[in-house]
């Protein structure tokens, strides 16, 4: 069982019922780091935004594969893109987690998007 620095149960348990905290293991086994998971209210796309920084493009395409494994074993939509860029976008079931290299995320410095949103988790 992985620790959470910040992190709110009940929001946990309100998405979906879904597999948050396997997301975020797989996540953390893949070595991702400084992973933020953020509560996004009155969108009607996404419930949740998870950003998290990779070492490189091998790291990023892993971790991916790793998650659409999970995602359709539970036969749910699946859907990637910039898989051989810096930055890349993986959505699922109201979930949206960017993989950014380091230069990638402060260049485009998405976090400051979500200012005034619910941080639900925070780790690395």
């Amino acid at each position: 069982m992985v620790t959470y620095l910040i992190m709110a149960e009940e929001k946990i348990k309100n998405l979906h019922n879904f597999f948050f905290e396997s997301v975020i293991d797989i996540l953390l086994v893949q070595k991702c780091t400084n992973i933020k998971a953020f509560e996004i209210e009155n969108n009607s796309y996404f419930d949740v935004i998870i950003m998290c920084n990779v070492n490189s493009n091998t790291q990023m395409v892993s971790s991916i594969k790793k998650l659409k494994k999970l995602v359709k074993s539970k036969n749910k939509n699946f859907f990637s893109e910039g898989l051989d860029s810096s930055w890349a976008l993986v959505e699922f079931e109201g979930v949206g987690i960017h993989f950014f290299t380091e230069e990638a995320r402060e260049y485009y410095n998405l976090d400051d998007l979500f200012f005034d949103s619910n941080l639900m988790l925070q780790y690395g």
